[in-house]
């Protein structure tokens, strides 16, 4: 079997991203789908199923506890325990008896309890509840509620506090404004709509096993490679690896190559070659008629045609694996239809690099 270069091949970041920016428009257009499905579906449920208008009445207490304030950590209760408190059923049921009283509806404890939040902003001593109904009235009678249980009913079950006063009461309502970020939605929208979608392209592109580059068939594969139509050395390559050739068999990787239109324009790019160049002879491709193996035994050399893209490395690795069963003795191979923009942006720091050193080596001279 043929031998591959997987795990010594490294991962060559230039490729990637030169090949990620030559796919900005796709990832444009991906980004900016995501952000307006994304942003438009947050716009929709903000502004357009927000559902009733809400309106809460705050109430602010004075807590006073039963300890010194030198050892108030000793028995303060947080934020979380002010919460735990207006929600057990205990309180709840105060605040039921507090308006059946009062002349009104009474409610179920859940519904009592998805009305009232019990907060500690800041100090200690300070805590509040805010109470969230449809109805204004609604929201001013339960805080009043609320007020009269924290401050006459709930301090004598807890040791730690002494008293509760209220020193903001809850008199009014005032609506519910959403807390809407539009701006903010769609700018979150874009950058995660960027990000899975070069996620997504990586991963399709590491998984995908690609040929974009020559080198990587010299490299992953151990075989020669001409180069593509437009390498300043594809005439040489040809000329040194089918030397003493007169006919030489040109096969296809995919079945979608035209194999007489890769013969044709090789023989063309090679016209004024220094030395002999061998007549390419089309064949079939093994995928499509396997029992061109025995011909392509009999040939003086044989050149294989891949197309430049994804999954190209699986296709070449099924076809080289026939041949090899077949002893047909593979002399190079051919790279169609390459990103020619890509290999120019790929080797053209190399060059550069090359160039400048030329230049420094005649200046020295």
């Amino acid at each position: 079997m043929w031998e591959a270069n997987y795990g010594k091949e490294p991962f060559d970041l230039r490729l990637t991203v030169l090949y990620m920016l030559g796919r900005w428009k796709l990832i444009a257009a991906c980004t900016l789908a995501g952000t307006l499905l994304f942003g438009g579906i947050y716009c929709i449920r903000s502004f357009l199923m927000n559902g009733e208008p809400q309106y809460s009445a705050k109430s602010v207490y004075r807590a006073d506890y039963a300890v010194e304030d030198r050892d108030l950590d000793k028995a303060f209760i947080n934020a979380y325990t002010w919460n735990t408190y207006v929600h057990t059923e205990e309180f709840l049921a105060g605040v039921r008896q507090r308006l059946k009283e009062a002349g009104l509806e009474a409610l179920t404890g859940e519904e009592l309890g998805d009305c009232i939040i019990g907060n500690l902003e800041s100090d200690w001593r300070v805590p509040s509840t805010v109470v969230t109904a449809g109805v204004p009235e609604n929201s001013v009678a339960i805080a009043r509620a609320v007020e009269a249980v924290m401050t006459e009913e709930f301090p004598a079950g807890i040791k730690e506090i002494d008293a509760i006063r209220v020193i903001d009461p809850a008199d009014e309502a005032l609506e519910v404004i959403p807390d809407v970020r539009p701006v903010r939605a769609f700018l979150l929208a874009a950058a995660l709509s960027l990000f899975f979608t070069t996620v997504a392209l990586l991963l399709r592109e590491m998984g995908a096993c690609s040929i974009r580059l020559p080198s990587t068939i010299r490299y992953r594969y151990g075989l020669k490679a001409l180069g593509t139509l437009e390498s300043a050395e594809l005439k040489e390559n040809v000329r040194y690896l089918f030397a003493g050739m007169k006919k030489a068999a040109v096969c296809a990787v995919q079945d979608e190559i035209d194999i007489r239109e890769a013969a044709e324009r090789l023989e063309e790019s090679c016209k004024g070659a220094a030395g002999d160049i061998p007549e390419f002879c089309p064949m079939p491709s093994v995928l499509l008629c396997p029992e061109s193996a025995s011909a392509l035994r009999e040939a003086e050399g044989i050149l294989l045609v891949v197309k430049a893209g994804a999954y190209a490395g699986k296709q070449l690795e099924y076809v080289l694996e026939y041949l090899r069963q077949q002893d047909c003795e593979v002399t190079a191979v051919l790279l169609w239809q390459a990103d020619e923009r890509l290999l120019r942006r790929y080797y053209w720091f190399a060059r550069r690099k090359q160039r400048a050193g030329k230049t420094g080596e005649e200046g020295v001279v």
